[in-house]
């Protein structure tokens, strides 16, 4: 998902990079560039890291900065679901310029929030990882519109001007091809972080993150109309959790893997059932130095919900990674030029949470 999107976050007067439920951006075909670079890092980190794994402390590394997105981690600090597992979980903030994936490989922490795309470019690129479960069981991007004049499909698009950030062009584009759509039938317009030339009406969509700025036009009066890029051919798993593959295979490492994230499910749990909390977390306490905005905090964690909460993890556990969405992520990966292979995802550590729960 932030694909490291950059965040866009009301203010006093517009968006600001403060604190929306927003990753960064990381356009699929920059991933592989990065991804080359991000080989040498690999092997550059060392055994400092490795050392801190075996000790009681382990990391748990976010990929953006403290805010709403990653309340169900606060939750399971605050409350001692880690605590109860025997496990000292430092909460590590990531940033535009952070990369998850060495961190991971590295030790310095056990688990990483990444983003799907790079995580698999890493893979490929030869990084000892394995991705364990995913967040947003839905595709977070969407296409927004003014519900009153609303772009209810993809075939609705020719004619019509439409906002791209330049880093989101990429995904668009992908989208597009997923839905056989030719952009040459539309106008696409540079958009900067800043939504206001749909309130205005300069435009007639823009393309942006489900969480994030439908939430900026309601607080400035505008209902959106939701494109959700997931129901239209583009299915995604985002906000993947990542692990060294070789602790997978150690009793000790794979036993810290499920506690850490068995804490993860429970504070998850608590998180989607009370909104209002998450985010007084979030503003409060982990991101206070942030000054988060309350209300857009509380809006973004009530739309994430809808993110994470589907019939599968009603079913099967928070995170769980159906067959069919590992499949659509494949091929939504594939059309945007990322090599994903089903084998990069496993169920085995939640197979283990949630057996462990049952038995309790």
């Amino acid at each position: 998902m932030n694909h490291d999107l950059d965040p866009v976050t009301p203010g006093p007067s517009g968006p600001t990079d403060s604190g929306a439920r927003r990753p960064r951006r990381t356009p699929l075909k920059v991933v592989a560039a990065v991804a080359a670079l991000l080989s040498l890092v690999l092997s550059a980190c060392g055994s400092d890291g490795e050392a801190a794994e075996a000790s009681g402390k382990v990391g748990l590394q976010f990929v953006f900065i403290k805010n709403v997105q990653f309340a169900g981690s606060y939750f399971a600090d605050q409350n001692g679901y880690w605590k109860d597992e025997g496990l000292d979980v430092e909460l590590m903030s990531g940033g535009p310029n952070l990369t998850v994936e060495p961190v991971v490989t590295s030790g310095k922490a056990l688990v990483g929030i990444a983003h799907t795309a790079q995580a698999v470019q890493a893979i490929n690129n030869g990084a000892d990882l394995q991705i364990i479960g995913a967040g947003f069981q839905r595709n977070p991007f969407v296409l927004i519109s003014q519900a009153a004049n609303p772009i209810k499909t993809p075939e609705d698009l020719p004619g019509k001007k439409i906002g791209v950030q330049a880093l989101d062009l990429p995904v668009f584009e992908a989208f597009l091809t997923a839905n056989d759509i030719d952009k040459s039938t539309f106008t696409i317009v540079p958009l900067q972080s800043d939504p206001t030339p749909l309130v205005t009406g300069e435009l007639d969509g823009i393309m942006g993150f489900y969480t994030n700025e439908p939430n900026f036009l309601r607080i400035k009066g505008v209902e959106p109309y939701n494109l959700l890029f997931d129901d239209f051919n583009y299915p995604l798993l985002e906000e993947v959790y990542i692990v060294k593959k070789s602790n997978l295979e150690n009793a000790e490492m794979r036993k810290k893997i499920v506690s850490l994230m068995r804490g993860e499910s429970k504070g998850w749990s608590d998180a989607v059932a009370d909104p209002e909390k998450a985010a007084d977390l979030a503003v409060n306490v982990y991101g206070k130095e942030l000054k988060l905005d309350m209300e857009q905090q509380i809006m973004a964690m009530e739309s994430e919900v809808d993110l994470v909460l589907t019939d599968n993890t009603k079913e099967n556990g928070l995170f769980w990674m159906s067959d069919e969405a590992v499949s659509g992520t494949v091929n939504s990966l594939k059309v945007g030029g990322v090599d994903a292979d089903t084998a990069m995802f496993t169920n085995e550590i939640l197979e283990e949470v949630y057996a462990d729960e049952e038995a309790s």
